[in-house]
């Protein structure tokens, strides 16, 4: 009765955590270029390796999040600093504590030193990874990134890729860092769509859906739970009488 009382409670853990995921995917559904997770979860079975305190007690616990980078839609904001990757790739940042960050979201705008920078501040990369200064917020971005303020070229602006997307995880101003200080490549066909903006790659439905079964199910163990408490409780009556 332990093993299986210890698994309804890990099992709670682990819907607690899901619909933790589900909220912030919903949250961040109408922002730029969000890519959503996917919470993996992992079985233990009775015999653990230590023998010990775990034999014979079987639960699940979350793992990892698995970041889904598939493309949002591309939409027209009309903005001449915006834009939308089009293939693969990422837009490469200057951190505050000096390291490299990468983003699909390019709601980019000029700051009062006339840099190319992020939403919040930080700032964006050209293919020599060099700040950006614009002569004027009003420019032509050509598909590979080529900035130009009439005839005049400005800068390009880098884009990377990474061949395995696995060893990105999510930092802060919604950045990927590599987990293993990996270096990209310079994108050497890069597609930007000017004045437009990559959407959330969340579905809303979808992920309602989702939700719902997962409090069905949260709900189904909390009934679980309560039958092994009461089993318990009736044991521990039936001792005292003996």
């Amino acid at each position: 009765m332990g093993s299986g009382k210890y698994g309804a409670i890990s099992g709670l853990i682990g819907r607690m955590q899901m619909m933790d995921n589900i909220s912030e995917h919903l949250a961040a559904v109408r922002t730029t270029a969000y890519k959503k997770g996917k919470m993996t979860f992992e079985a233990k079975l009775g015999e653990a390796a230590s023998g010990m305190a775990t034999k014979g007690i079987n639960y699940s616990r979350t793992t990892k999040e698995e970041i889904d980078f598939t493309p949002g839609e591309t939409g027209y904001t009309g903005k001449p600093l915006h834009l939308a990757i089009i293939n693969d790739g990422f837009f490469q940042v200057l951190r505050e504590n000096g390291e490299m960050g990468y983003t699909r979201n390019g709601g980019f705008q000029m700051n009062t030193l006339g840099e190319m920078v992020t939403s919040e501040g930080l700032q964006v990369l050209s293919v020599e990874e060099e700040p950006i200064i614009l002569p004027h917020p009003d420019v032509n971005i050509n598909l590979d990134g080529s900035i130009y303020h009439g005839d005049q070229f400005v800068a390009q602006i880098g884009l990377y890729q990474f061949e395995d997307k696995s060893i990105l995880m999510r930092a802060p101003n919604g950045l990927f860092i590599p987990k293993d200080n990996t270096e990209p490549e310079l994108h050497l066909e890069p597609e930007m769509l000017q004045k437009n903006l990559e959407s959330s790659n969340v579905d809303m439905m979808r992920t309602m859906v989702r939700m719902t079964s997962n409090l069905r199910t949260f709900e189904a163990t909390q009934k679980v739970l309560r039958i092994y408490s009461d089993m318990g409780a009736k044991a521990a009556e039936i001792g005292q009488v003996q």
